[in-house]
């Protein structure tokens, strides 16, 4: 028997993406508000508790409101915003995180975790419960991304403009106040006792994402190799999480690592590079609209509902 899902925000970019995932997933009957009816609300709040899965993809404080519309101790909440991330009672959505899918099969409320803080955590908690990386590492996060992840406003924004104009923006830094509303994901999640230095760059390209996490070998409570050796055991036998060899040279093009080779999957893979003067570079390669939101939200749907976590997933 197929089970009922609402996406709530079926018609922004990450509720169009959730969509497109769960039209052919055998496991879901898919409900949803015809396009004049957007506005109804006694039928919104009909889906919201007749869905045994509701995806939220909305706003923080439209996400906020939604749940306070949740009246079926039942139904099962993704939220796909930023508002319930690390509130109490929620769940963080990393299944490959230790112990996290347990979790994660007994919670009704998942917070979707964030695409730059899914590459960030996924290469720095296992350094942190292992002792290889203090809580009070001065960590800096740097990260370029597709301009997708701005939503449909910088979507038009970006599609609009000329080939000159889009020349004048190849790489635009963002959050230079040094505040950004995945900080306390990134720092929580991850276990480190202060919040990193983050600056996300958006990309002249609309979809993919690197993640980069600079080390200092001597501030470590390990080597290089280490490093590695810690991040191959955590997501050894992981589907969609890949740890290429260390300093592996294959997916260099030219010299540069290309930020879309996952689009379209659910893939994260992970790369460690070091040289001899006690530098370590750790970065992570995702699609944002994928593993960094909507690939992610049915990866916990279906870890959720204990179905294959493959299924509607590349």
């Amino acid at each position: 028997m197929a089970h009922k899902v609402f996406i709530d925000g079926q018609y922004g970019t990450t509720g169009l993406q959730i969509q497109q995932r769960l039209e052919d997933h055998p496991e879901v009957d898919l409900l949803s508000i015809p396009s004049d009816q957007r506005r109804d609300a006694l039928l919104r709040e009909e889906c919201l508790n007749e869905a045994e899965v509701v995806f939220l993809c909305l706003p923080d404080d439209a996400a906020r409101d939604a749940v306070e519309l949740v009246t079926n101790p039942d139904t099962v909440i993704i939220d796909a915003s930023s508002a319930h991330r690390v509130a109490p009672g929620w769940v963080y959505g990393v299944p490959e995180l230790p112990g996290q899918r347990e979790l994660l099969r007994a919670s009704n409320r998942i917070g979707n975790p964030g695409c730059y803080p899914t590459g960030m955590t996924l290469l720095t908690k296992p350094l942190v419960d292992q002792g290889l990386m203090p809580k009070d590492y001065p960590v800096t996060v740097s990260a370029i991304t597709g301009y997708s992840g701005g939503g449909k406003a910088m979507i038009a924004d970006y599609k609009a403009k000329g080939k000159d104009e889009q020349e004048d923006i190849a790489a635009r830094p963002k959050n230079l106040d040094l505040k950004h509303k995945h900080l306390p994901e990134m720092q929580r999640i991850p276990g480190f006792q202060y919040p990193p230095v983050f600056v996300p760059t958006v990309g002249n390209f609309e979809q993919g994402m690197i993640v980069q996490v600079p080390l200092h070998e001597r501030l470590l409570g390990g080597s290089a190799a280490e490093v590695h050796q810690c991040l191959a055991s955590a997501y050894s036998g992981e589907t969609f999480v890949q740890l290429f060899p260390w300093n592996d040279q294959s997916q260099l093009e030219e010299g540069f690592l290309k930020p879309t080779a996952c689009n379209g999957t659910n893939r994260c893979e992970l790369f460690v590079f070091s040289a001899d003067n006690g530098l370590i570079m750790l970065m992570a390669r995702l699609d944002n609209l994928g593993k960094g939101a909507s690939g992610a939200a049915v990866q916990n749907m279906n870890v959720r509902l204990g179905l294959d976590e493959t299924t509607g997933l590349l």
